[in-house]
């Protein structure tokens, strides 16, 4: 693990004193939170904690509130309890008790455990340096104000950072890339293209701040620490954070961008000016991995990985088999957070950023948490909910840090894989569908499975799309065609001649490029939200591109629907 943890007290020896009495509870200080552990007590179908503020001496200086309940169900290791307690100021000292349940019946509490936690850190000239956020122990979000100055001071101050502007809002904030290397960062977007890269977005609803917090501590962690795994991290990768791509939205408070658009629906269409230039970063970059980080759902941690089947298969299996279902779950379980999978994990949309990466060739994922407290974490103060969102999302973002270093020359050959598989231009296409995501054991929820109906699947793919010069460069609200094909990266040349000669001026898209997973849903007519309605044409014996004379039926434009607890 990239944080070192520090035991606050090491587990207990000594004989429960009363019948069903929790032994062996200790707790181990980590960044945000402190890991508790028990040994089970037979029977118990759930435990309670409890937590006490104290004072130097171990005399209570509070109430003593119960903090967490721990259910087996919600963990990969139902046999060994962990709970990731958080909420609480840091650098306090309190004493923690855990008591089993049979039922509602709760037995006699633990003898309790005593610790000072580890208090906000940093190092050399980030030791001082904090955002809003923690100023106020989680009470308040840093403002764009107070996030410009930081992201200023962060990048002033330190050789391993550069400070890289991708665009702007539509009324003018920059959106901002930290770009992390040791001892320094490569010199331009082509030199990290070639080279093991981590991508992390932190913020794309502008009401769904808590991610965007823990990545602005992660970035002064990066720049100032002397942590060694984390220097061999940065020496041998580049981590680009994006902390607010929806800068807006954040100021306002709203899911939306300025417009009311939901920027986390327009990573195919490119319509707005966050999203364009988030499309032009991940085109010159070409990051391997990557979060999109979100707050919503019924977990701690609710990750999923992109499950559109346009995907190539291994890709998917990346994501889901290797970085979620063994890394996070089984680290998640040891650090005593809830992760589990995304529930609302259906939506097949290309759109959507987490299978946009897939699409991209990007082992992706979506990173959510519970907005509110909930059942397992009762009694939260609005700070306290805010510093277990946001520490539990660093902890996220250090997990795929870890998981990249350790494997990433084995993710670039899947990468390479991923793009050889699309450019051969084989095997069918759909529209919208989704690869299926089965319960977990002993997780017992699973995300629905967004089957394709037959009349969104391409059998027989097609070699290429004829768009017409109005198509092409025509005006549209969102911007032209030939603009927003060039930010994904899609390759598009002037029609043949006997193209040409047929259909009239006009220009051919290929399949067989990288991303040809993306391109029929832009570019069909029979596509569920495309960009424009292109001419589908198909390779003849001669290995011309022939069109296709008749389409079943015009593109029928989706509207999202939105759940009010969701945010993918």
């Amino acid at each position: 693990a990239i944080a070192t943890a520090i035991a606050l007290v090491q587990p207990g020896s000594a004989l429960a004193q009363e019948p069903n009495q929790v032994t062996g509870l200790a707790a181990v200080q980590e960044d945000g939170f402190a890991t508790l552990s028990w040994d089970t007590v037979e029977g118990a179908t759930d435990y309670q904690v409890e937590r006490t503020p104290v004072d130097g001496a171990d005399q209570p200086t509070g109430p003593a509130t119960i903090v967490g309940l721990w259910q087996p169900t919600r963990t990969v290791t139902p046999d060994a309890p962990t709970f990731a307690e958080s909420g609480f100021v840091l650098g306090q000292r309190f004493c923690w008790r855990v008591r089993a349940r049979f039922g509602t019946e709760a037995q006699a509490f633990s003898e309790p455990v005593c610790g000072t936690t580890r208090p906000q850190w940093g190092v050399g000239p980030g030791a001082s340096l904090r955002t809003q956020f923690e100023q106020t122990n989680g009470a308040s979000y840093t403002s764009d104000v107070n996030e410009f100055l930081y992201t200023a001071a962060v990048d002033a101050a330190s050789e391993r950072v550069r400070v890289v502007e991708i665009g702007r809002t539509l009324l003018g904030r920059p959106i901002n890339m930290f770009v992390f290397g040791y001892p320094q960062p490569l010199a331009g977007a082509a030199q990290i293209s070639e080279s093991p890269t981590t991508l992390i977005e932190c913020h794309v609803h502008g009401n769904e701040p808590s991610m965007r917090e823990s990545c602005l501590i992660l970035a002064r962690e990066l720049a100032f620490t002397d942590d060694p795994t984390l220097l061999q991290i940065m020496e041998r990768s580049t981590v680009l954070i994006v902390p607010t791509l929806n800068g807006d939205g954040r100021a306002a408070n709203t899911r939306g961008s300025s417009t009311g658009q939901d920027l986390n629906r327009d990573h195919s269409l490119l319509r707005e000016p966050e999203t364009k230039a988030f499309a032009a970063m991940l085109r010159d970059y070409t990051p391997d991995v990557a979060v999109d980080g979100h707050n919503g759902d019924s977990e701690d941690l609710p990750v999923l990985g992109p499950r559109h089947l346009n995907v190539f298969e291994g890709l998917y299996s990346e994501a889901k088999n290797r970085l979620i279902e063994s890394w996070i779950y089984d680290n998640a379980a040891l650090a005593g957070w809830y992760a589990g999978p995304y529930s609302n994990g259906g939506a097949s949309q290309e759109t959507i950023l987490r299978n946009t990466f897939g699409l991209k060739n990007i082992v992706g994922i979506l990173s959510e948490n519970r907005a509110g407290a909930g059942i397992t974490r009762p009694g939260a103060t609005f700070a306290g909910n805010e510093n277990r969102k946001s520490y539990g999302q660093l902890w996220l973002v250090k997990q795929l840090l870890d998981y990249h270093d350790e494997n990433h020359s084995a993710i670039r050959r899947l990468v390479a894989q991923s793009r050889a598989f699309q450019r051969a231009n084989v095997g069918r296409i759909v529209f919208r569908g989704s690869y299926p995501w089965p319960p977990f054991p002993p997780l017992p929820s699973a995300p629905d499975v967004d089957a394709p109906e037959p009349d969104a699947i391409l059998e027989d793919p097609p070699c290429g799309y004829f768009l017409s010069e109005d198509q092409y460069r025509g005006a549209q609200p969102g911007g032209t065609v030939e603009l927003r094909l060039n930010l994904h990266g899609i390759a598009v040349q002037p029609a043949p001649g006997y193209l040409v000669r047929e259909l009239g001026p006009g220009y051919f898209v290929p399949m067989a490029q990288p991303l040809r997973g993306l391109i029929p849903p832009l570019l069909d007519q029979q596509a569920a939200e495309p960009m424009v309605g292109g001419v589908r044409l198909q390779e003849e014996s001669s290995g011309r591109c022939a069109q296709v004379v008749s389409v079943p039926f015009q593109a029928a434009i989706w509207s999202a629907g939105l759940n009010d607890y969701v945010s993918d």
